[in-house]
């Protein structure tokens, strides 16, 4: 099976929102970090898509995205095309709705958490571009 998945990048005071799952009874997704987004449904656009999820998961209305960059990944038993949009927030007021905690870090600390293994290759990205 293969998904559309949206994902943003958001930055607020030089920093990065990344939010970690809760627990899961897949390991490989259990209490991992994660850029919040989620899955495109049928026939919706990415940018749409991106504007619900961090809707229904945090309760954040953001407008201003800029596609970063796409890919393939291959779990066990699912094929995902990954979009990655960065935004940016003036101020952070969000609502936990899904998600175990959240964290604002650097760009230099995003290698530092453990991540869902489909964000490690945008994470080697930002770190190229950025530092």
């Amino acid at each position: 099976m293969s998904l559309e998945v949206v994902a943003a990048i958001i930055f607020f005071e030089n920093k990065i929102l990344v939010t970690q799952r809760k627990f899961h009874k897949n390991p490989a997704f259990s209490y991992k970090f994660e850029f919040p987004g989620g899955k495109v449904e049928d026939n919706e656009d990415k940018i749409t898509a991106l504007r619900r999820e961090l809707l229904e998961e945090l309760n954040l209305e953001l407008t201003n995205f800029k596609h970063f960059a796409s890919y393939n990944y291959s779990y066990e038993t699912d094929k995902i095309k990954l979009h990655f949009f960065l935004s940016n927030v003036n101020e952070l007021k969000l609502t936990l709705k899904v998600h175990e905690t959240y964290k604002l870090v650097t760009i230099k600390q995003l290698s530092k958490l453990d991540w869902l293994a489909a964000d490690y290759k945008v994470i080697e990205m930002l770190q190229n571009k950025y530092l």
